[in-house]
């Protein structure tokens, strides 16, 4: 078998390592000129299956906790503070070593998913043609690759996607009825620490009465450990904001800046910080808009998908790079069993692939959009979940810095 991957984000490489560790030919390719050309954004939460990604992925990977922690140097473990007014204290899961949780900042991340890897880079794809023998793609620089099976990893705008089910992008995808400003900064010092205090890693704070709530990150530590970059959402409910003339979408990083202002003035002073922190230049520039993703159903053959090509889906329980884990996980499998010469088996083992990534995908879809976060916000008696686990009462307590040596 020889299976062509498009796609060289977590999904993609993901896959690459198990098919890797199992002997399975295959080449990746990736539409960006180098692994620096695009933001690979903040932080994830990996948790519940860091025994089956080790075991599946080639002995000749470093440390997985070394090489991506956000938190090192500090000797603190990953952390997620969920502040809920109306439920008494602090909310919140917790790396241990009952229910381990690692914090992976995604450039490293991606480095370490890309360990021993041939990536093909500045491919974007043409088009692509497939029948019973096989799968071929072309690409825009005037290449192309033949092979057995072709995987869709390419993300929530899916070339792949779009080949396949015949339907563009702006058609399938959801609008998440959500505004969203976004800014960055660095905190040191007693501000640093004042940070890490609300959640180790990150933290939300929602509150129904004041109209919005906002999730507040440490990106990552700094070399020096007494400070590090932050970044923070402020979100409200808002069902024009992907319209032209919303006001997000011409606003300057001053004007967006001013209106947080305005709308955290009412946040208790520990929660205000990072947003009075943070100047007009560290509000990012351009519109946030969320859409999401659920299928019913996918054709099954030579050409599957994976990720957020086939589940997209928001941040706010921290499970799209989990499915995506998951996807790569069970593909591999698949892949290493069946005889890609029989087309009947493939079809049937495709087809049974797609029917558990998808259900298990919509289901994660739909507990990930923004409204159910507000639901279990006013139902005091509901479980709150963050990376699977079922948050649990974390007191607060005052940090003390320790650098390991």
């Amino acid at each position: 078998m020889h299976v062509l991957i498009v796609g060289g984000g977590l999904g993609g490489l993901s896959l690459a390592q198990c098919l890797r560790k199992q002997g399975i030919s295959f080449e990746i390719f990736e539409r960006d000129e180098n692994s620096h050309s695009r933001f690979q954004g903040w932080a994830i939460a990996i948790h519940s299956i860091i025994d089956q990604i080790t075991a599946s992925f080639p002995s000749d990977m470093p440390n997985l906790k070394e090489a991506t922690n956000h938190l090192a140097p500090l000797d603190l473990p990953a952390q997620i503070g969920l502040y809920y007014p109306g439920r008494e204290g602090r909310l919140g899961v917790q790396d241990s070593p009952e229910l381990p949780i690692i914090r992976a900042e995604r450039s490293r991340l991606r480095e370490w998913l890309s360990t021993n890897l041939p990536i093909q880079w500045g491919k974007r794809v043409a088009k692509i043609e497939h029948n019973d023998d096989g799968v071929c793609v072309f690409f825009e620089d005037g290449t192309s690759a033949k092979g057995d099976v072709l995987v869709g990893a390419d993300g929530i705008k899916s070339v792949v996607r779009e080949h396949l089910i015949q339907r563009p992008s702006d058609e399938v995808l959801k609008l998440v009825p959500l505004a969203a400003i976004v800014g960055e900064l660095d905190m040191s010092g007693d501000a640093f620490k004042r940070q890490l205090a609300l959640g180790h890693s990150a933290y939300i704070y929602i509150s129904p009465d004041l109209g919005f709530w906002n999730f507040g990150g440490l990106h990552h530590a700094n070399a020096d450990g007494v400070s590090g970059r932050h970044y923070w959402m402020y979100m409200e409910p808002d069902a024009n904001v992907a319209e032209s003339d919303h006001w997000l979408q011409k606003a300057s990083q001053a004007e967006k800046h001013e209106y947080v202002m305005q709308k955290v003035s009412k946040l208790p002073l520990k929660f205000r910080e990072i947003f009075e922190s943070t100047p007009a230049s560290g509000i990012k520039p351009e519109p946030h808009i969320w859409r999401d993703l659920e299928l019913e159903s996918l054709p099954a053959g030579r050409v599957i998908l994976m990720g957020d090509a086939a589940h997209a889906m928001t941040p706010f329980r921290g499970e799209g790079g989990y499915h995506t884990f998951i996807d790569a996980l069970e593909l591999s499998k698949m892949l290493g069993k069946v005889d890609s010469s029989d087309i009947g088996a493939l079809k049937s083992a495709v087809a049974e692939y797609n029917e558990e990534m998808l259900e298990r995908g919509v289901e994660a879809v739909r507990n990930s959009r923004n409204e159910q976060g507000a639901r279990k916000a006013q139902d005091k008696k509901s479980k709150v979940v963050s990376a699977l686990q079922e948050a649990k009462p974390i007191p607060e307590s005052e940090i003390a810095i320790e650098v390991k040596a």
